[in-house]
């Protein structure tokens, strides 16, 4: 059975993980291997403990580093059903992506060229799968490795002293901050890491949960990926929901998008909901929500994120006050690049919005209008009480919203 799915209705393709020992598509290895990764997967699942590390039973998920791309068979419901035609629904894959740790979410974009992976151990890689038979890697990132780096940046002032037309030649063939160098993986990069954080203080490092497992990865459906970036989230039981924005440093440019584009990270956001909640996060390349819970009740999140520059004018412009923000009304937004990239605009709370416990889940799906969320106190809307008490909540962004996002 699997535990994870995408599908990319452009190539006709589906990406699958399948849980360790129950992969149809290594039955000779898949017992081994199972038997190597049950007891580490019982720990992973107690050290985070997350609820999406587990199935519906309470068991641990076994999760592998293969994701399948499966073709799309058209199914011909009239045909006589035989052990032939039964084998001919359940291809043999296109091709098998190993991730280096074991996958925890991916998301493919639009075009299907590229696929973003999150892994258990806080690391993203991205695939170029323009060829789906011949997937190539082109990035392996750590969000680890990002914030040290930067911090090791800081701390030692390091500055780059090298030509801009050497720097732009490079570019191309090394690693950006915020990637794994396994070959220039030293021991003085540790020290300098080690520094680094003594400097800063670790209650001070802006991410409290770095090695925390990529839980999901947002990506609009209607922009490729180099265009509008993705989010990933990351959920720790102490520390709460932290997201990262991850761009590239073309998408300004106005060039055409290339698969091989660099991402690293250009923002986060320390949700400030409890740390207990699982929130729901749409994003769609301008607007990121979060649908979450805090010590007042359920409340609806809007950030604003600068994507194009088409949106530079409005996102600088009426709320430059926000950009900057500090404390409550910087919404837990943090950015890190130069130019800021994300703001945080509105928080919407409503008397219908509420009646959900911890064991409920919470459900949101949203368009560049309207918010639609589950709730269960919507007979508090009307006056007349003939509204139901469990239902949808559909909230008009431009209607409600001062800043009109």
């Amino acid at each position: 059975s699997f535990y994870f799915l995408d599908v990319c209705a452009n190539k006709q393709k589906v990406y699958a993980a399948f849980q360790v020992g129950s992969n149809p598509f290594e039955q000779n290895t898949q017992d081994v291997e199972a038997r190597r990764n049950a007891r580490a997967n019982r720990l992973l699942a107690e050290i985070n403990d997350n609820d999406s590390v587990v199935n519906e039973d309470g068991e641990p998920i076994r999760m592998s580093k293969s994701i399948f791309c499966l073709p799309l068979v058209k199914c011909d419901d009239g045909s006589p059903t035989t052990p032939e035609s039964i084998r001919s629904k359940f291809p043999a894959p296109d091709s098998t992506i190993k991730a280096q740790y074991p996958v925890s979410s991916f998301s493919i974009d639009p075009t299907g060229n590229v696929l973003v992976v999150g892994t258990v151990n806080g690391t993203v890689e991205i695939w170029n799968t323009s060829q789906s038979s011949r997937p190539k890697r082109t990035q392996l990132l750590s969000v680890r490795q990002s914030f040290l780096k930067r911090a090791r940046a800081m701390t030692l002032d390091e500055r780059i002293t090298t030509k801009p037309l050497e720097t732009n030649q490079q570019s191309v063939d090394k690693p950006s901050d915020n990637e794994l160098d396994v070959s220039n993986t030293n021991r003085e990069s540790s020290i300098q890491d080690d520094i680094a954080l003594l400097a800063i203080g670790e209650e001070e490092f802006p991410h409290k949960h770095p090695t925390s497992k990529i839980s999901q990865i947002y990506l609009p459906r209607h922009l490729p990926a180099q265009k509008c970036g993705f989010v990933t989230k990351q959920r720790n039981s102490d520390c709460g929901t932290t997201l990262l924005l991850w761009q590239t440093s073309n998408m300004f440019s106005g060039e055409v998008t290339n698969p091989s584009d660099r991402f690293k990270i250009t923002a986060m956001i320390n949700v400030p909901i409890s740390a207990q909640c699982h929130p729901e996060v749409h994003y769609d390349g301008r607007r990121l929500l979060v649908f979450g819970k805090d010590h007042i009740g359920l409340i609806v999140l809007v950030y604003h994120v600068l994507g194009s520059l088409y949106d530079y004018d409005e996102f600088r412009g009426s709320d430059e006050t926000k950009v900057g923000a500090k404390g409550e009304e910087a919404g837990g937004v943090i950015n890190l690049d130069k130019e800021p990239r994300v703001k945080f605009v509105n928080r919407i709370r409503h008397a219908g919005l509420d009646g959900l416990e911890y064991f409920d889940s919470m459900l949101m799906t949203a368009n560049e209008r309207y918010v639609v969320v589950n709730t269960k106190t919507g007979n508090l809307i009307g006056c007349d009480g003939r509204n139901a008490c469990e239902g949808l909540l559909v909230i008009d962004l431009l209607e409600s919203s001062k800043d009109a996002v």
